[in-house]
């Protein structure tokens, strides 16, 4: 049995939407957001980085085919356009300009497709902090452009470095958020978000590279990093002291009196 012409509408439409998914540039978000704290040489980017590899050659396997077939019509086409021009027919002149003027377009848009498939840069990812407003906001933002500046600038070693002291200043600054006044602990994150690591950013890259150079960069790095551990670590132990605190308290005021 023949197919409906809904099948094959369907079935047209549906080709058209794959060839046009194909042959467009992939973008490393697809319009899910990921983590931006998260380290791009996370466990999922060689998932990833195949994924948009794969599409992007399917993608000019597709305009090879669509170029192929595009030949196949046109060349025919123009050599009895040139046959009928030949003879004289204007008819045939005029169809045979529109003809190259439509062959031109199409090699143009061509091309176009497949520069932008070759030469496809992934999107930038949108940034968003779940910090409250204000001075912590600022600081965390900070901490973020200053992470994506080593992702680009600094070597494998010293990028996971920096990424590891990053995050445990961000969380240095979450846990000193509350305070009512400013403790030695909360001057430390705020220092080291503002300060310390832009500073030894901005030295670091301004050096000679060596050897002595790296080890002299990640001993500072894990030395900021170890403070910032150590205030995450004691806000923790001192919110389930008064955990505990409140569960004796609550205890001692509600539990069942003995005899």
């Amino acid at each position: 049995m023949a197919p409906s012409v809904t099948t094959l509408y369907t079935a047209a439409r549906t080709g058209s939407r794959v060839v046009r998914f194909l042959v467009q540039p992939a973008t490393r978000h697809g319009g899910v957001f990921r983590d931006p704290w998260q380290s791009p040489g996370g466990p999922d980017h060689p998932v990833r980085r195949g994924a948009s590899l794969l599409r992007r050659a399917l993608g000019l396997l597709v305009l090879i085919v669509l170029s192929v077939l595009g030949a196949l019509l046109l060349v025919p086409l123009l050599a009895l356009l040139g046959l009928g021009t030949a003879l004289g027919s204007d008819v045939a002149g005029w169809m045979l300009g529109f003809t190259l003027l439509l062959a031109a377009l199409g090699a143009v848009w061509t091309a176009r497709r497949a520069s932008r498939l070759i030469t496809a840069v992934d999107e930038p990812e949108p940034v968003t902090l779940d910090a409250p407003g204000g001075l912590r906001r600022d600081d965390e933002t900070g901490l973020l452009a200053l992470l994506r500046v080593g992702e680009r600038a600094l070597p494998a070693p010293a990028r996971s470095a920096l990424h590891v002291t990053v995050i445990a200043t961000r969380d240095a600054l979450r846990a000193t958020a509350d305070d009512t006044s400013l403790s030695r602990e909360a001057y430390d994150a705020r220092q080291a978000a503002r300060e310390d690591l832009p500073e030894l950013m901005r030295t670091y890259r301004a050096a000679p590279r060596s050897p002595e150079t790296d080890r002299l960069f990640l001993g500072q790095l894990d030395l900021i990093g170890r403070r910032m551990q150590g205030i995450v670590q004691e806000r923790r132990g001192q919110q389930a002291r008064t955990l505990e605190a409140q569960r004796r308290y609550l205890e001692s005021k509600y539990g069942e009196e003995e005899g």
